[in-house]
């Protein structure tokens, strides 16, 4: 596959069975729901455009103890997958793929979706533990 566009991820997203809406700009939309782990639903938004697959996810209504600077850098320094941003004073998990070259279904199903969703989830999840 060397050209993506937003039907194909979202049919991928299909058969993976994760639900995704279309926002106002036409971009997917996903929300991982709070749960013991992370007490906020995470949002994360999915825009497919010249072959590029990019991510930016906020967690609603959430508002770190810490310095969002801090923690932004903290997590960035720890992690490669997602890039941590301060957004408009929020924490944004962020990531994106160039897609131009010939890849597999397999390489963006597991590398380009899977991956990234579970590593968003997990970078706010672990965002404000310290260091081990």
């Amino acid at each position: 596959m060397k050209e993506i566009d937003k039907h194909i991820i979202r049919d991928f997203f299909d058969e993976l069975h994760i639900s995704t809406r279309i926002d106002d700009d036409g971009d997917m939309v996903i929300v991982q729901s709070a749960d013991e782990d992370f007490g906020h639903d995470v949002v994360i938004f999915v825009i497919v455009k010249n072959n590029r697959l990019s991510y930016t996810a906020g967690a609603s209504n959430y508002s770190p103890s810490q310095d969002i600077y801090f923690l932004a850098n903290r997590h960035n320094c720890r992690k490669n997958l997602p890039v941590a941003v301060v957004r408009n004073g929020s924490i944004r998990m962020e990531y994106s793929f160039l897609l131009d070259e010939e890849v597999s279904k397999e390489y963006i199903v597991e590398n380009c979706i899977k991956m990234v969703l579970g590593s968003i989830w997990r970078g706010f999840c672990d965002l404000e533990k310290d260091d081990k």
